[in-house]
């Protein structure tokens, strides 16, 4: 049987239950223009995650539309935009003082 190649091929362990941030501070935590963020796909709501390629990627929300984030970061020597909601990004701040501890 050939391999498929689906939007979301080689996601079964990345969007799987058991992986889901589950609470509401997620949804309550405010982000500012300029920030840094790292984009982490929550499984919860997959219809506003981002290509599984950008997973673990940092960059810089550049502006917000509705209740999305506008979010630039560098693949290569490329610039991309990414449009993504709140439960699909983490502040980078937060992400280096877990490591630290």
């Amino acid at each position: 049987m050939p391999a498929t190649k689906g939007y979301r091929k080689k996601t079964r362990k990345l969007l799987s239950y058991r992986r889901a941030r589950k609470g509401l501070s997620q949804y309550m935590i405010n982000y500012d223009i300029g920030e840094k963020v790292i984009i982490n796909i929550n499984p919860i709501r997959i219809e506003t995650a981002p290509h599984k390629r950008y997973q673990g990627k940092v960059g810089t929300i550049v502006g917000i539309r509705g209740k999305a984030y506008i979010i630039e970061l560098n693949v290569g020597s490329k610039v991309k935009k990414i449009i993504t909601t709140k439960e699909h990004i983490m502040k980078y701040q937060a992400v280096n003082e877990l490591r630290a501890r």
